[in-house]
């Protein structure tokens, strides 16, 4: 049985997108696992180190960088409860991905660690960001989705983005799959 590994990615970059309409797709193939990988992450690189709508062209995504300027530290010893510390070792563990490194996610499981606003689960090494309680009301309602925190191991990965944090104008998108497929 013959295998390709498959890299989709959807985007608004390097501007925001008003709706689905607004995202570009592109599709690409490989015959095998490290070249895809590779690719994925000369383009991840290509767009997290230049400046767009998403990103601060240092590897910081720019509305989580400034949401998380504005926590406190009341919460630090609360596991259930975002803090600032938490924050720091998430945003680090997002650059590691997007500078192609291999560093498991130093954060232990967690399901609904919230400030009230957004909120986070960590199961497995993956972390998916959402809004909570009165956060998608009032414009809170980031998707932050991956399983890339270490990628030496050959299987299927996503990066999922979308930046809403209570910014008034239109959120930006990313969406990264890399899948391996079964030829018959």
């Amino acid at each position: 049985m013959k295998k390709i590994w498959t890299l989709i990615i959807k985007t608004s970059l390097p501007n925001t997108a008003e709706d689905v309409t607004e995202l570009v797709t592109t599709v690409d193939a490989f015959s095998d696992f490290e070249t895809a990988k590779i690719s994925l992450r000369e383009k991840l690189k290509d767009f997290a180190f230049n400046k767009n709508s998403m990103f601060d062209g240092n590897g910081g995504i720019i509305q989580l960088e400034d949401y998380c300027g504005k926590l406190d530290n009341e919460y630090d010893d609360d596991e259930g409860c975002i803090s600032e510390r938490k924050m720091k070792v998430i945003t680090t563990a997002l650059k590691n991905i997007f500078e192609g490194k291999d560093i498991p996610l130093q954060l232990e499981d967690v399901e609904c660690c919230t400030d009230w606003m957004i909120a986070f689960d960590v199961k497995d090494g993956e972390i998916k960001f959402y809004g909570d309680d009165d956060g998608p009301c009032n414009g809170y309602d980031p998707r932050i989705k991956t399983n890339m925190f270490d990628m030496t191991e050959e299987k299927n990965y996503y990066l999922y983005i979308n930046d809403r944090f209570g910014q008034d104008d239109n959120s930006s998108e990313l969406y990264i799959d890399l899948v391996e497929t079964n030829l018959e």
